[in-house]
């Protein structure tokens, strides 16, 4: 058998396992789809022991752990798709336990003078729609347009879509997770709701932190000015094209 060396431990190892931690010598290979959802269904009902170091990285160092992810040290950290699913569990969690769309319901969107007062009301009628009623599809949507913006606007670093999908997994679920944290508390030790203003812009925040560190080969300036072109383009797409298209298709009044 050919002697490999393990992504995850550094160690010299023979056939499918490293001796040393345990990884799959599948680990040394480039991310793909497959095997990213193979990993999902071995652990998704298994809180593993290192979700909240992988939750504590992510916010201290995010580039370290979505670049450690694809270079193979998998070992480290929870997987990214049972990390989002325990950010979206969380979520569904405090919707229903705090009751959160009595409260979005009753915040002004955005309003956009150039429309007809019929579909700028339609329009917020849909986001609030995608908010309450249909937040996992609001969410995928989040999860799946960020890896397509940045694998155009950073297609010279070579990442594959599985790579920066992956990478959006770990960055979205956090910001999930620390936006909810902080509803949490807010509710419980102060009886009160942060504004959804407040927690969009936190979720930004926090991804723009995410990728600045994620991208760092790229230099500052043109990172930060991709990035923001990204952030800006899903704005676009998620406060006006998205309801503007539905409620094109089906108004609400």
């Amino acid at each position: 058998m050919e002697t490999q060396n393990c992504h995850n431990c550094q160690h010299s190892f023979e056939g499918n396992f490293c001796n040393h931690c345990g990884q799959r010598n599948i680990g040394n290979n480039r991310l793909r789809i497959r095997e990213v959802v193979n990993d999902f269904f071995d652990n998704t009902f298994n809180l593993h022991k290192g979700f909240f170091f992988t939750f504590w990285k992510l916010i201290v160092s995010p580039g370290k752990v979505a670049h450690a992810y694809i270079k193979g040290q998998r070992k480290r950290f929870t997987n990214p798709t049972r990390y989002l699913v325990i950010a979206l569990a969380f979520q569904a969690f405090m919707d229903y336990w705090f009751k959160t769309d009595e409260i979005l319901e009753k915040d002004e969107y955005f309003y956009f003078p150039f429309l007809s007062e019929r579909l700028n009301n339609s329009m917020e009628l849909w986001n609030i729609k995608l908010t309450i009623e249909f937040s996992l599809l609001s969410s995928l949507f989040e999860v799946l347009l960020f890896p397509i913006i940045f694998y155009v606007l950073f297609r010279s670093l070579k990442l594959n879509f599985t790579e920066l999908l992956t990478t959006n997994f770990y960055y979205i679920s956090t910001s999930t997770l620390i936006t909810m944290t902080i509803l949490f508390v807010t509710k419980v030790l102060f009886d009160v709701f942060v504004s959804i203003e407040f927690i969009a812009l936190l979720l930004l925040i926090y991804v723009s932190w995410a990728y600045l560190s994620f991208f760092k080969t790229t230099p500052l300036w043109i990172r930060s000015l991709k990035i923001g072109v990204g952030i800006a383009f899903f704005l676009i797409m998620r406060v006006f094209v998205l309801p503007f298209t539905l409620s094109l298709l089906n108004p609400l009044t």
